[in-house]
């Protein structure tokens, strides 16, 4: 929309009112209130503009932040020098010299009539409460009537023979969505068109249309208030973008001076649905989306093989006690009970060594745990009782799965928790065991990845008094949480699903020298001796580590460090000497620190962080990934400890950049490595990236 803005803004007309609402807060909130009142005294006082202008501009400032992203939209250096990376409505293809002009590729949604569906609803009037409509969506040039405040376009990288699926979800006692009728596919032709691959419904409006238009059945519900569905595409079950569609809807619907019907793009992995990002996502078996509702509940999206798809809700309350369950298991099998870490608590896994006795008790809790989380969610999350045994069977093989959030920190869901093998936890634990298959893989040394039960076939599969930690998802699957480039409205590059290196993948080490930390100069050692470290990309202090993050060049920005809050809740990361300054998001900002053709993973090893859990650590990767551009970060549910944070970053570093392993792969064969030596404490790692992300060659 940039560039439209700018060739209908020849005389500068349309950047100075941008201008005059980002110094005058009180102009913008008239225009807010009132955008036609606003516009006409603008008129009055000599500013005069084109109605196609005027348009635009109540189509995208609909609220504050609708205003910010145009605004820096309109004013970014690349949009000064009129060569935007990704404007809204591209400029037309220019035809001639012999080649071929590349097929527009426009996202446009909207609603019709029942009746009449070929003609698109207009979007400036609302629907009526009770009555059949069509959402429809199609690619490729522009359509009248489109309700997309800012359009995006599929460029023409995305490989021919590409299917992307597009799946509506509803939200309850709203927009209503008919059973079987809520996923389509579309697919990009060899000649660059997109056309539909499978229908959604046929309403009477011709093969042509039928052939390059979905469309969906859905129903208002019987009341005049706002109402909402929510449209998710996906790439080999990778949530791709998700669009929150919004309705106006009155008995006695009547044209206003802003849209009634939206389409508003709110989480997107790739602004452009690059066609190498598309690849290098991988497959996965499952997407979870997570999002809240805006009205103290949060809907859970799940989208799967095989078309599986539905959605549950839960309150905010009920869902936050799920989470504090399953970390409150994590905090008892790391010191002994569930309250937040406190200087002093001993770490229960300090030797080193296998006692079965004690991993045994632990599996048993964190199980019970985990069942209890999962069965919590997973009937409503399934359709009921029959689909949720088919996703279990469908979930049974090792796969990728990409948990995506559009929520607030305080609700990463610790999916690596999830324990989806049957057990009675209504019988006492003295009567519960640990799987013998698995025991015996550990006492022999067996790769856990090589035996049958981490392979989808436990021989106690079925039991319900025998735990297998094959049933948690963080050690049968390999996870990714990837976070939205989408920041406050503007967006970001492309998520990364590689990470290229010169040589040799290497480490940027920034570290405490808190003399507590008795493990540093060995795990320095060892990570030099695999190579990965060098004494060259080395921090001790916190103005060394915002210059080695500057000049980097390495795959790995790794802080082996202290964390915590300020007086007034600011996170912070304490490098060097735990007197000297921090390191905040605002530091990140204020010494420019974005990564651009290198962008490295971030890991953020707290050992001894009492306050930095993902409340407050998603600020951080937040800004790593959004602000300083970096591929991902790595976190951690709870406060760890040395010995924890030396084997797992060992083990992950080596698999992941030695070994070629996927970010996901890397993480659960970390956690692995740890469980074969009898710690499960490998499950308290979040990898915040794609689960496909990978180190490769430039």
């Amino acid at each position: 929309m940039t560039q439209q803005l700018q060739e209908l803004d020849r005389t500068g007309q349309i950047k100075q009112v941008l201008q005059w609402f980002k110094d005058d807060p009180y102009l913008l909130q008239c225009f807010l209130d009132d955008p036609d009142d606003a516009l006409a005294q603008l008129r009055e006082a000599g500013h005069e503009m084109s109605e196609d202008a005027a348009r635009q501009l109540k189509n995208l400032i609909f609220d504050r932040g609708g205003f910010e992203a145009t605004y820096n939209r309109y004013f970014s250096p690349e949009s000064v020098r009129g060569d935007s990376a990704a404007p809204s409505m591209p400029t037309p293809s220019i035809k001639g010299g012999g080649q071929k002009a590349t097929p527009e590729r426009i996202v446009s949604t909207g609603f019709a009539d029942e009746g009449n569906a070929a003609t698109p609803h207009k979007p400036e009037v609302p629907l009526q409460p009770a009555t059949p409509y069509y959402f429809w969506l199609e690619v490729g040039s522009p359509v009248e009537g489109s309700i997309e405040v800012i359009p995006t376009e599929l460029p023409e990288e995305i490989p021919p023979g590409a299917e992307l699926d597009v799946a509506l979800f509803n939200f309850e006692n709203e927009l209503e969505l008919r059973p079987g009728k809520d996923i389509g596919r579309i697919q990009i032709e060899a000649d660059g068109n997109v056309t539909v691959l499978t229908r959604v419904s046929e309403p009477a409006v011709g093969e042509e249309m039928l052939n390059k238009r979905l469309f969906f059945p859905v129903k208002t519900a019987d009341r005049e208030r706002p109402q909402r569905l929510r449209c998710n595409i996906y790439y080999k079950q990778t949530l791709i973008q998700s669009r929150l569609v919004s309705v106006k809807v009155a008995a006695n619907p009547v044209a206003g001076s802003r849209p009634a019907l939206a389409s508003r793009l709110d989480y997107t992995l790739s602004k452009s649905l690059n066609g190498e990002v598309l690849e290098g996502m991988g497959t996965n078996k499952l997407s979870m989306m997570l999002n809240d509702n805006g009205d103290g509940t949060h809907g859970f999206r799940f989208f799967g093989q095989n078309n599986f798809k539905n959605d549950a809700t839960l309150t905010e309350g009920a869902l936050q006690n799920l989470i504090e369950m399953a970390r409150g298991g994590l905090r008892k099998v790391a010191w002994g009970d569930e309250e937040e870490f406190k200087n002093g608590k001993a770490y229960r896994y300090a030797d080193g060594s296998l006692n079965e006795d004690r991993l045994r008790g632990d599996l048993i809790t964190l199980a019970i745990r985990g069942r209890r989380f999962y069965t919590a969610l997973i009937e409503k999350l399934a359709g009921g009782i029959d689909n949720a045994w088919e996703l279990e069977d469908m979930m049974m093989q090792t796969g990728q799965v990409q948990i995506a959030s559009k929520v607030d920190a305080t609700l990463v869901v610790p999916a690596a928790m999830f324990y989806d093998y049957v057990l009675d936890d209504g019988k006492e634990t003295k009567a519960m065991t640990v799987c013998e298959s698995f025991m015996t893989a550990v006492r022999s040394k067996t790769p856990l990845e090589q035996t049958a039960c981490f392979q989808g076939n436990c021989p106690s599969r079925g039991q319900d008094t025998v735990i297998c930690p094959s049933g948690f998802w963080g050690f049968r699957h390999n996870l990714g949480l990837p976070v939205s480039i989408k920041k406050d409205g503007a967006e970001g590059d492309d998520a990364a699903v590689t990470i290229t290196y010169s040589g040799s993948p290497r480490i940027a080490m920034n570290v405490s020298t808190d003399k507590n930390f008795r493990e540093r100069p060995k795990h320095e050692e060892a990570l030099r001796t695999l190579n990965l470290a060098t004494t060259e990309e080395y921090a001790d202090s916190r103005d060394e580590a915002l210059n080695l993050m500057k000049a980097t060049k390495s795959q790995v920005v790794y802080f082996y460090c202290h964390g915590g809050l300020t007086k007034d809740g600011v996170p912070f990361i304490s490098v060097g000497d735990p007197s000297g300054d921090w390191l905040t998001t605002t530091t990140l900002f204020n010494n420019r620190v974005r990564w651009q053709g290198n962008r490295p993973l971030v890991f953020i090893n707290g050992c001894h962080t009492t306050a930095l859990t993902p409340k407050y650590a998603l600020n951080f990767v937040q800004s790593f990934v959004q602000s300083s551009n970096a591929a991902g970060v790595i976190g951690t549910e709870i406060t760890i400890f040395e010995p924890i944070a030396t084997n797992f970053a060992e083990e992950c570093f080596k698999q992941f950049l030695q070994n070629g392993k996927t970010l996901g792969e890397a993480v659960r064969g970390a956690r692995l490595k740890m469980l074969q030596a009898g710690n499960p404490l490998g499950l308290v790692y979040i990898p915040y990236a794609v689960p496909g992300l990978k180190v490769a060659p430039a």
